[in-house]
């Protein structure tokens, strides 16, 4: 026998072998849990049965015995009741019967004859409650039955549900599995013998390899088997997708690049412009003041021009890989005013009060990025907050030889299985109203990419409709 043919043999068995073991176990299991779901339907709607009866009578004998009537009617209840919680089911699917403890018929709605013993009737009168599938007239069903006590008289309680839906869609699943092998099987061996009488192994492999590879997976290399044309042939090949790799990693480094730029820069546009505006509108609406007036163009000017060097900013924080911004001495307590003046606007607005207690200190850092860092974080407070409610911003020395800059807010909080995640890019706690606020899930992201650019640390601790704390922890440089 040849080669091609024993490769061609092994390979058809092989696959037939597993395609049939596959598709029975797949049948069977599929099978097995249909008729399991079937039998804890079972269970539960029976279960659902017995105990509305049983509440049922404790209401109607309670009843009875304030009113003093003593007459027995359980057997008219048991067929009135069940008369009703029959009708709730498909009579063609469901069907009750009750039985006294001498097997008489107290309720049937199962209109079919029954040929055999009834082993499900000959359990020990409990509530314990077992069940049977029989066949019965070309059609499967499954019986629950338990034992129901009513005052002195004991009863069975069978609920009995037709599946033979289950057995039929078996049967079916066969009749497909058959026909599609018979199909398969062809095709399988039709391919199988032109593949491997016209191909070579190693030609095989290297087609695969770029097929996967056109495919967009430049992970995929092709495997050189020898030292002939063949293998030089994948060894070129290998060097070709190393190329085309690193070209295509460098491209999309730099469009990812592109797209974050725009979405960081639109995202720290909004706050200066709600300033600027605040601002505007106020000088619009107010009577002329001179103090009023000077300052609210001075804000206005310096919010535009920190929107002029935001943009410089960002593009540095974004491109720059290998270089740092340059850290300079600041004054923290007087960032953190002008920060609390340019967010007044909002503040009225919105019916938030900002609390502020910071120390004075003097830290290594950028001005630009360190406002934009707290006032992303002041506008997560005032986001999450509700009218009246107040903003905590304190700084502080401790004895760890750091200063430490804490965001506090009596707002909505965030969950503990969100916390993990609140400083991903784009991920938002609550996207229907960030989206209604604008907001586009970048400002923890930015705020933890400051805070690593700062050599610090930021901490979050939050409890829902409690509020959120963000505390970051800096390096103390000098006082």
């Amino acid at each position: 026998m040849k080669l091609w043919q024993k490769v061609f043999l092994c390979a058809f068995l092989l696959f037939e072998a597993v395609f049939v073991a596959a598709s029975i176990y797949l049948i069977e299991h599929n099978f097995n849990r249909n008729l399991q779901k079937e039998v804890e339907r079972g269970l539960t709607e029976q279960f659902i049965i017995y105990s509305g009866l049983q509440n049922n009578w404790t209401y109607i004998d309670n009843l009875n015995q304030k009113l003093g009537l003593t007459r027995d009617n359980t057997r008219l209840f048991l067929q009135t009741a069940s008369q009703e919680y029959a009708g709730y089911f498909d009579k063609n699917l469901v069907s009750i019967e009750i039985l006294d403890e001498n097997n008489n018929i107290v309720f049937n709605s199962f209109n079919r004859k029954f040929y055999g013993k009834r082993e499900e009737l000959r359990i020990p009168l409990s509530i314990d409650r077992k069940y049977i599938i029989r066949d019965i007239d070309n059609k499967s069903y499954l019986f629950v039955t338990n034992g129901l006590k009513l005052k002195e008289h004991a009863f069975k309680l069978s609920y009995i549900r037709d599946i033979s839906d289950v057995y039929t869609e078996k049967s079916a699943q066969y009749s497909l599995f058959v026909k599609m092998n018979i199909v398969i099987t062809l095709i399988l061996a039709i391919g199988l013998y032109v593949m491997i009488w016209y191909l070579t192994r190693s030609i095989r492999r290297l087609t695969r390899s770029a097929q996967t590879i056109a495919e967009g997976d430049y992970t995929q290399r092709a495997d050189v088997l020898s030292e002939d044309e063949v293998g030089i042939l994948a060894r070129n090949f290998n060097q070709m997708v190393d190329a085309v790799e690193d070209k295509v990693e460098e491209l999309g480094r730099i469009a990812s690049n592109k797209q974050n730029f725009i979405e960081y820069l639109t995202h720290e546009l909004k706050t200066p412009l709600t300033s600027i505006i605040g601002y505007a509108d106020l000088l619009r609406t107010s009577r002329y003041d001179e103090e009023i007036f000077f300052n609210s163009l001075n804000y206005i000017y310096s919010e535009g021009k920190r929107l002029e060097a935001l943009a410089f900013k960002l593009m540095d924080l974004l491109f720059i890989e290998n270089e740092k911004p340059a850290l300079k001495k600041g004054n923290v307590q007087q960032l953190c005013s002008e920060i609390e003046e340019a967010l007044k606007p909002r503040l009225m607005q919105l019916n938030i009060e900002l609390a502020m207690d910071i120390e004075p200190h003097i830290l290594l850092l950028e001005k630009d990025l360190f406002k934009m860092m707290c006032t992303n974080l002041l506008d997560n407070a005032m986001k999450a907050s509700k009218e009246g409610n107040r903003i905590y911003l304190k700084g502080y020395h401790t004895g760890e030889d750091v200063y430490i800059l804490e965001v506090e807010d009596e707002g909505i909080g965030i969950s503990q299985k969100d916390i993990p995640r609140i400083f991903e890019p784009f991920f938002m706690v609550n996207k229907v109203k960030s989206r209604s606020q604008h907001g586009a899930g970048l400002g923890l992201a930015i705020c933890a990419q400051i805070v690593k650019l700062h050599m610090g640390r930021i901490e979050i601790a939050s409890k829902l409709n409690q509020g959120t704390k963000v505390r970051i922890i800096f390096p103390a440089v000098c006082n």
